[in-house]
């Protein structure tokens, strides 16, 4: 009788430990992801703002056209932080592209200087996009492997989605 207590003492003491071990990863790559989207939603707010800025000087050169109307829209509306992601550097392209085909416009150095803000903007959020889908990975990994996928159940942790990131072609697989 007692030999099968000590027995069940020390099952729940090692199911017990196990779990704490899967709650400790788990909270490990989750603050890591926060902190990562975190980083990439300010930066996603500063480039909006820069490129509501950039419009100004694409204004002065052509006012007729509202090139990036829809993009500095965003502002006003509902969309998820990798929606705007795309939809900014949809934004991006379209003022390099611009850049390109007004000379008056590449020459000036206020317009200039906004879009090395853009740029190194978009360096950060690379960066953060990084940290973020690095933890994802392992966090969707570990979700799905015996016991911690238990311990995910009973404590609400969920595969979490992926960033879409040209400079990284990692997936979960």
């Amino acid at each position: 009788m007692i030999i099968a207590l000590v027995i069940l003492l020390l099952i729940i003491s090692i199911l017990v430990f196990i779990y704490f071990i899967g709650i400790t990863k788990f909270k490990k790559y989750n603050t890591k992801i926060e902190r990562a989207e975190e980083i990439i939603i300010s930066n996603l707010d500063k480039k909006l703002d820069t490129i509501i800025d950039i419009n100004t000087n694409i204004k002065k050169i052509d006012d007729k056209k509202e090139y990036l109307k829809e993009y500095i829209e965003i502002k006003n509306k509902k969309i998820t932080n990798m929606e705007k992601d795309l939809k900014l550097d949809e934004a991006s392209k379209l003022i390099s592209n611009l850049a390109r085909d007004y000379t008056k416009l590449s020459k000036d150095s206020d317009f200039n200087k906004k879009r090395q803000t853009l740029r190194e903007l978009d360096e950060l959020i690379v960066s953060a996009k990084n940290i973020y889908n690095e933890n994802a990975i392992l966090n969707n990994k570990l979700i799905k492997l015996f016991p911690y996928n238990i311990i995910g159940k009973i404590s609400n942790y969920k595969v979490v989605t992926l960033y879409n990131n040209d400079k990284t072609e990692e997936n979960e697989e």
